[in-house]
Parts: C-alpha cells; structure tokens; sequence
C-alpha cells in the first residue's frame, strides 16, 4: 500500500475568520490581536487506494511523530509492504529515523510478521504531489476556518469528526486518492526532475 504522509500544524486556537454567512448589515469581526487559547499539531497518513486518513495529535513536527504515525500505520495494515510517499523536509530524511527504520525493518524481516516500511521522498519544491495537502486544506476550511473553540479539546474533536466523516464517505464510495496526479506523465522524463532525490538506474 502506498501513503502520502504529512504534518499540520501548530493550529492556533483562537477565533478564526473565514466565509460565513451573516444578517444583512451584520460584519463578522476577527480580532486582529487574540490571546491564543493553546495550539495543536497533528500528523496524518492518506492511503493512495482506498482514500482513507489515519491521524494522530503530536506535540511537534518531528522524527518522534513520523515514527509514531509509521507504527500506527504498520499495526492497520497486514501487507507485504508500505511505502510512505512524503515531501523534503528535515526530519523526513534524518539519522535517527533512517537507523529506526532499518532496524525496525530488520526485526519485522527476522520475525516475518507485519510489511516492511519503505520511504519514498519527493523531489523538492513539490508539494502538490502530496495528496493529502489538499484533503488537510478541505478539513481546514470546514473546521477551522471561522471557528472559535475554546481549548485544544473541543478542536480535536472537531477534527476527529471531519476525518471520521471522510472515511465514512470514501468508504461507501470507493475512490482512489488524488485522481489527477494518476493521469499526468510527469516521471517519464527524468530531465524534468532538476532538483530532489530523483535517481536514473
């Protein structure tokens, strides 16, 4: 199976603005300096085939939360490997990651139990290949745009629903993620790659 992997976040809780709809003669005012109310951070795992979303609240985009979501992610699925499609930067390609990920899938080779984990990092400058950017944009403008929550709480709820409720939906009708990027022959040529972690064998 084939992830496209990515982080949110901090999230300001605080009174947002955003499209609303509002009386006649009514103007919806944002306070341009708040007291933000705490923040949240959130690293997610968008699924190619089956368009589902797995999540989980982090303190910190960093290589503790790629390796907390790959875990997750390992524990879900009974597959013979997965491969985590995510974009360039730092924490993505660090040390202490690349080692826990060899010997994690050293044990998993050695035990013959669950998939072997492989990265697949994006060239730079090339984060509309990430699929779930866009599913993160839609879940922002639904849940956080315009909100005013009081407490990190009642906004990972918020957030929890709308992933659930996107789960639901692409469950009862199956879909592949990010359609457009299927139909493109972007790689074909690797003269069009100038820059990331592209290499011709």
């Amino acid at each position: 199976m084939l992830f496209f992997v990515d982080e949110l976040g901090p999230l300001a809780i605080k009174k947002h603005g955003g499209r609303v709809f509002a009386k006649s003669g009514e103007a919806p005012v944002v306070p341009k300096y708040q007291t933000r109310k705490g923040s949240i951070t959130l690293v997610g795992a968008l699924s190619a085939t089956t368009n589902q979303i797995t999540w989980c609240f982090t303190s910190s985009k960093d290589t503790t939360a790629m390796i907390d979501l790959s875990e997750i992610i390992f524990n879900q699925h009974k597959k013979k490997c997965l491969y985590m499609v995510w974009d360039a930067a730092s924490w993505h390609d660090s040390t202490s990651l690349v080692d826990w990920l060899d010997d994690f899938n050293r044990k998993t080779t050695e035990t013959k139990e669950g998939p072997l984990i492989t990265l697949v990092p994006l060239p730079n400058r090339s984060q509309f290949l990430n699929v779930i950017e866009s599913a993160f944009g839609v879940m922002k403008k639904t849940v956080i745009h315009h909100s005013d929550y009081q407490n990190a709480h009642e906004m990972k709820s918020a957030i929890s629903q709308h992933f659930r409720d996107r789960n639901a939906h692409f469950k009862d009708n199956p879909r592949r993620a990010g359609s457009k990027i299927w139909e493109i022959d972007f790689f074909q040529n690797p003269g069009w790659l100038p820059s990331g972690n592209y290499r011709t064998y």
